[in-house]
């Protein structure tokens, strides 16, 4: 049996001298490329940080031409250490582009600064374990050129930053081996490990999915998602005044342990609609009615990329609303009912106009200057004659100030999204 010379040295002088220690490098996987970047969502990373015990064992440090073991290389600082230098970030730049993905954000302006504000997406990597070996081969001869190699996981958090929220997390691995030494080669190994664990992400079905723009976000479905038949109750106003009055007793305050915001009763009044970000991840939460009756509800159906959810109550019947699928006019007049930052302001009545429909974050919304503010959201948008025609989800408010954009959904366009068909009387 024949034996390499590399072997046989290694054999020889294994005790006494041994061999260089290599990580364990991962699977570097086929990543999605984007032929049309209509099709996804812009995104951006914004922080990269390091989450490791103060002391943790990452790996050793070898000397000599045989890279034998001499210390051990510890973590030295603890908690979240940042670790977002420009070559991180340009990293997940230049590999999301190299793929056709359309990323903003760049660290070449040194005046505007790394400019987000065009990301539908922003990511946050948290760097979870590290292993890595340095071998210095002639330091005894004050030569500091380096080799080695690497292995990270890293955790990504996707932030949708229109709704405010974590889509979900991803984790994947990235690995590298410099066989040359050269300068800084722990540097070079972080960058290269850090380039596999976005190649890998950019690989997730989960993030494709996060990030596509032709289809809905991941739904949530505490039930199931079988078709539902609601009936649409038919309420005949005799003027705008009596419509209001009744919207008033069909609208609710829902009250979760985060806080509170509004919904209404459709159907007979048994089913409440609101937003998917009120309700959150709970399965039961707390409604009390414009005569302050407290009841307990139960969560069927939430759609988070939609922002809506279906609730239903037993016992107890509100009076329901009526919905339009009437295409609306520039200028028509509407009406949002809610309550506004404190649930002592429940029932409050606002009204203002329609301006458009717009196409954001890959949805439709109704845009008015219907006045809202937190805690309205999950409340009815109602017409001149007193019917849904939207739920309120977004009230734009720079420096805590209404500058009349708010954003609402087409009520019909959230029910699709529920699979409620309604059934008229």
């Amino acid at each position: 049996m024949r034996f390499s010379k590399g072997f046989l040295i290694c054999t020889l002088l294994g005790t006494l001298l041994g061999c260089g220690n290599v990580v364990q490098q991962v699977a570097v996987k086929a990543p999605t490329v984007i032929a049309d970047q209509t099709k996804v969502k812009p995104v951006a990373i914004t922080k990269v940080v390091a989450k490791m015990r103060r002391g943790a064992d990452v790996g050793g440090y070898e000397i000599g031409a045989f890279c034998l073991p001499d210390s051990r290389i510890r973590w030295k600082s603890g908690g979240k250490v940042n670790l977002s230098s420009e070559e991180l970030v340009d990293v997940f730049r230049d590999e999301l582009e190299r793929n056709g993905w359309p990323v903003v954000g760049s660290t070449d302006d040194l005046f505007s600064g790394y400019d987000i504000s065009g990301a539908e997406l922003l990511i946050a990597a948290k760097i979870t374990d590290l292993e890595s070996t340095i071998c210095y081969p002639l330091i005894g001869f004050g030569n500091y050129d380096s080799k080695g190699s690497m292995r990270m996981s890293v955790e990504w958090q996707v932030y949708n930053p229109a709704r405010k929220e974590i889509l979900g997390t991803v984790i994947t691995q990235g690995s590298a081996i410099l066989n040359q030494t050269m300068p800084e080669a722990d540097y070079e190994l972080m960058a290269t490990s850090f380039s596999v664990a976005v190649n890998n992400l950019l690989a997730s079905s989960d993030f494709r999915s996060m990030a596509d723009r032709s289809g809905k976000l991941p739904t949530d479905v505490v039930s199931n998602d079988t078709i539902r038949e609601i009936q649409n109750t038919k309420v005949l106003n005799k003027s705008i005044e009596e419509a209001l009055e009744k919207a008033k007793l069909s609208t609710v305050v829902i009250r979760t342990a985060n806080g509170h915001g509004s919904g209404f009763a459709i159907g007979r009044g048994n089913y409440l609609l609101t937003n998917a970000h009120v309700v959150g991840e709970a399965k039961n939460v707390t409604v009390v009615t414009s005569s302050q009756i407290s009841l307990t509800a139960k969560v069927e159906v939430v759609d988070k990329g939609r922002d809506i959810a279906l609730l239903s109550i037993s016992g107890i019947s509100l009076p329901a609303l009526s919905i339009s699928n009437e295409k609306l006019g520039t200028a028509s007049d509407l009406y949002a009912v809610g309550a506004p930052l404190d649930e002592m302001l429940s029932s409050t009545v606002t009204r203002g106009m329609f301006s458009s429909v717009r196409q954001f974050d890959g949805y439709s919304w109704l845009q008015s200057d219907v006045a809202v503010s937190p805690g309205n959201s999950g409340g009815p948008l109602l017409n001149d004659k007193g019917h849904v025609v939207g739920i309120t989800a977004a009230g734009f408010q720079p420096a805590g100030s209404q500058v009349g954009l708010n954003l609402f959904i087409p009520i019909m366009d959230g029910l699709k999204f529920l699979n409620v068909t309604l059934v008229d009387e």
